[in-house]
C-alpha cells in the first residue's frame, strides 16, 4: 500500500507523523494505565522534548522532582494495598493511612499540593496527544486489528435500531480494535467546539477545515463499560507536511465511555448482562469547556436533548448530536461483528506482510508455517479486516405494499436462541430494506419503523 493508502487509517497516519511513538511503545508496551500515575508518566514522556509545553502548560521539572521525592518516601513507608487484600489487611491499611497523615513527609505533600494548585494547567494538545498514544498502545498490544466497514454497510447500520441491544450481546474479537470508515460527511466534529477547546477561535474556520468521522478505537474496560475514542479527518489534508506537534491540529479525537452499570444505593455500582443500550450512561469530558470536568448523561436523555436545542448551550448541543449519531453507529458495528463472521476478508497494511500472509494461507506443512510466522513477527503491520463487501448483494426489496411511497424500513437486531435446550443465543440482523423501490428513490431521511 502507498503512503496515501495507509493514511486512510488513523493508526497508520498518526504513527507515520510521530517519530516519538516507537520509543513510547517500547517504554509502555506492558503498562497498566489504571494503576498509579502511569498515565501521567506517559504524558511526561511525550512532553519531554517539547520545551513549549514546559512553561505555562504543566509543572516545571524541579517541581516534578520534588513531587517524585515525596511520593517515593510515602510509598516506601506506607505501601499501597494489594487488589486481593483480606479484611485484616484492609483494616491495617486504613490504620496506617491515618498514621501517615500525622507524619512530617505527609505535611510536605500537603504543602506541595498547595504550592502547585494554581500552577497545574491543562494543555489541550498535550492531553490529546497523550490520549491518542494511550489508545494506540492498547491497539498495538492487542495485535493491531483494523475493521474497515464498507460504506454501503455503514448506510445500512445507520438505519438499524440498537436501543434494545444488551451489553451481554456484545463481545470484542480482540481486547482493543479500531473501526475504520470512509469519512462520513454527516457525522462531523463541530469545528467551533474544537477551536474553543484549543483556544484558537476562527483559525481553522478561516482555513475551511471540516473534520469528518473516519474511525473509532474501541476497548472493553470491563464486563459493563465500553471505552470509545472517535477519530476524525479533514478529507482535504494529505498529511505530507511536517507540522510541529504543539501546533498539529490534524488528529482530533473525542473520547467517551458507555457504562451499562446501574447504581444501587446499598451495593454501589452493579451491572447486569441484561442492561440495554437505551439504559446505558454516556460518560465524557465536556469538549466545550477547556477545563471541563468529567460528566455523564443517560443515553436516552442525551438522545432527547438532540431534539431540544433550546435546553442546551451551543457547544453542548453540538456535542450531543455528534455523540448520538456516532455511538449508535459504533454499537451497530459491534453487533455486526458478533452476528456475522463470513463477510470479512483480511489483508495487511504492509505489502511485505501481505505477501507473507497470502503464502501462509496456502501453506500446510507445519515447519513451513512456523518459518512464515517467524518472518511475520519481524514485519510491522496492521491487519485490515474488510467488512461488508458482500452486503450489496443481499438487500431484499420485495414488499407487496402497493399503496406506500418508496421508503426505508428500519432494521433491528434479534437475539436468536440456539444450541442444546436453546441455552445459547446469537444476534441476528434484520436488515433495513427499501419498501416499494419500484416506485422510485426514498426521500432522504424518510424512514419508517418496522
Amino acid at each position: 500500500m502507498t503512503l496515501i493508502e495507509l493514511n486512510s487509517y488513523f493508526p497508520e497516519r498518526f504513527t507515520n507523523n510521530r517519530s516519538y511513538f516507537q520509543k513510547i511503545l517500547r517504554q509502555f508496551s506492558n503498562a497498566n494505565f489504571d494503576i498509579g500515575d502511569t498515565y501521567h508518566k506517559l504524558r511526561e514522556s511525550i512532553r519531554q522534548p517539547i520545551n513549549e509545553w514546559h512553561e505555562g502548560a504543566y509543572l516545571a521539572d524541579e517541581l516534578l522532582n520534588e513531587r517524585d521525592y515525596i511520593l517515593s518516601i510515602l510509598n516506601k513507608d506506607f505501601p499501597l494495598i494489594s487488589d486481593n487484600a483480606t479484611k485484616e489487611e484492609i483494616e491495617k491499611f486504613v490504620e496506617k493511612q491515618q498514621e501517615k497523615m500525622t507524619t512530617p513527609i505527609w505535611q510536605q505533600w500537603v504543602n506541595w499540593q498547595k504550592k502547585t494548585k494554581n500552577l497545574i494547567k491543562t494543555h489541550p494538545r498535550l492531553e490529546e496527544e497523550t490520549l491518542i498514544s494511550k489508545e494506540l498502545i492498547a491497539f498495538y498490544r492487542a495485535g493491531r486489528n483494523i475493521f474497515r466497514i464498507d460504506s454501503y454497510l455503514v448506510n445500512l447500520l445507520k438505519r438499524t435500531d440498537v436501543g434494545n441491544i444488551k451489553i451481554g450481546d456484545i463481545k470484542l474479537p480482540y481486547d482493543s480494535i479500531f473501526f475504520s470508515f470512509q469519512p462520513i460527511s454527516d457525522i462531523q466534529y463541530p469545528i467551533e467546539c474544537f477551536e474553543n477547546k484549543h483556544d484558537i477561535h476562527n483559525k481553522l474556520q478561516n482555513l475551511e477545515k471540516q473534520f469528518h468521522l473516519d474511525g473509532a478505537f474501541v476497548t472493553m474496560e470491563n464486563d459493563y463499560i465500553i471505552d470509545v475514542t472517535l477519530t476524525f479527518v479533514d478529507t482535504k489534508e494529505r498529511f505530507i507536511e511536517k507540522v510541529s506537534m504543539i501546533k498539529d491540529y490534524r488528529f482530533p479525537v473525542v473520547q467517551f465511555s458507555l457504562d451499562f452499570g446501574k447504581w444501587d444505593m446499598e451495593k454501589g455500582t452493579t451491572h447486569s448482562s441484561e442492561t440495554t443500550f437505551n439504559e446505558s450512561t454516556v460518560c465524557f469530558y465536556d469538549i466545550w469547556e477547556a477545563n471541563g470536568q468529567p460528566g455523564e448523561l443517560a443515553y436516552e436523555k442525551l438522545h432527547t436533548l438532540t431534539k431540544q436545542k433550546e435546553k442546551c448551550n451551543e457547544y453542548e448541543w453540538a456535542e450531543y448530536v455528534l455523540m448520538d449519531s456516532a455511538v449508535k453507529l459504533i454499537v451497530n458495528c459491534l453487533c455486526y461483528l458478533n452476528a456475522v463472521d463470513t463477510d470479512i476478508n483480511i489483508r495487511a497494511s504492509n505489502p511485505n506482510a501481505e505477501e507473507l500472509l497470502q503464502e501462509l494461507s496456502k501453506t500446510k506443512k507445519s515447519q513451513a508455517v512456523n518459518k512464515l510466522k517467524d518472518k511475520l513477527k519481524k514485519v510491522s503491520y496492521s491487519k485490515i479486516h474488510f467488512c461488508g463487501n458482500d452486503q450489496r448483494k443481499h438487500l431484499n426489496t420485495q414488499f407487496p405494499e402497493s399503496e406506500l411511497e418508496p421508503h426505508w424500513r428500519r432494521g433491528h437486531w434479534r437475539n436468536q436462541p440456539f444450541g442444546n435446550a436453546l441455552s445459547n443465543s446469537k444476534l441476528i440482523w434484520i436488515k433495513p430494506t427499501i419498501v416499494r423501490k419500484d416506485k422510485g428513490t426514498p426521500e432522504a431521511g424518510h424512514i419508517y419503523d418496522a
